[in-house]
């Protein structure tokens, strides 16, 4: 290769030639390059082989410890160690959550479980119960989703109020139910039982053991009007009241204890 510089003195062009590099200059480069290869591959052997040791290390940690989080009131202690000792001692990384998350939740009262491993060596095991809001049949509870679960013992919960439906019906008497109790509570009425037929039509007993008729039309709109008129026309007279029929148009039918018969009280009403 050739390069042409202008003299500055105008005396023409002169001709530079430039250097070839010697054997040594030439195979420097190579020479950087293996040894910069031979320096990763050391490097990479080191980290594979701390990294081998670190996974062995992790493989090999056990469970020593298990904490429980949440508010514990049907559930015991004792029950959830019952569902996770067999996993004590395991390894915190075959640990199967899957596993242990089922057996809790094999317990009626526990509605779901959650766990995630702290390290090195603590199991953490978040526990929701559930909360009975009534009762569904004999022997059966409703949580507040309407969802049937079933205690081995449900005694001391006779005290809840008593659903009951035709089979898949269970989240649709709990949403009337709630309905119908915030209507009625304001009147210090509360509900013993309330029953919906394979009909579609509603009845309930409250807590006084006056029986409520209320149908299969407009349901709510019957009580609002129940409601409406409780306290002028019933609450003085309730303790001499043994039920009502409100599937009238323009009236609530009112059945007076021992009396085989039954009295319309009318209203200017248009509701059903």
């Amino acid at each position: 290769m050739s390069l042409f510089l202008k003299n500055k003195r105008g005396r023409g062009a002169s001709m530079r030639r430039k250097r070839e590099p010697n054997a040594l200059q030439q195979r420097l480069p190579q020479f950087r390059k293996a040894l910069v290869s031979v320096l990763l591959l050391l490097v990479i052997v080191l980290a594979g082989l701390n990294s081998r040791t670190l996974i062995e290390d992790i493989a090999e940690q056990r469970i020593e410890y298990v904490v429980i989080e949440g508010e514990l009131n049907r559930v015991t202690e004792s029950d959830v160690q019952a569902a996770v000792f067999e996993f004590i001692n395991r390894s915190m990384v075959a640990i199967d959550l899957i596993q242990i998350k089922a057996a809790l939740e094999s317990n009626a009262w526990i509605n779901s479980a959650r766990l995630r491993r702290k390290w090195p060596n603590t199991l953490i095991v978040n526990v929701t119960e559930e909360v009975p809001i009534a009762r569904w049949g004999d022997n059966r509870l409703l949580n507040q989703e309407g969802r049937i679960f079933s205690p081995p013992s449900e005694q001391q919960l006779l005290n809840l109020a008593k659903l009951s439906g035709p089979e898949g019906s269970e989240a649709r008497v709990m949403d009337q139910y709630q309905v119908f109790n915030q209507m009625l509570y304001p009147k210090n009425l509360r509900i013993a039982s309330l029953s919906l037929n394979s009909r579609g039509a509603w009845s309930m007993q409250l807590s006084n053991e006056v029986t409520i008729t209320v149908g299969s039309i407009n349901p709510v709109a019957r009580i609002r009007r129940f409601v409406r008129v409780y306290d002028e026309l019933f609450g003085s007279q309730i303790a001499g009241i043994e039920g009502f029929d409100l599937r009238y148009e323009d009236g609530i039918a009112v059945r007076p204890k021992a009396q085989a018969d039954t009295s319309l009280i009318s209203m200017n009403s248009t509701e059903q």
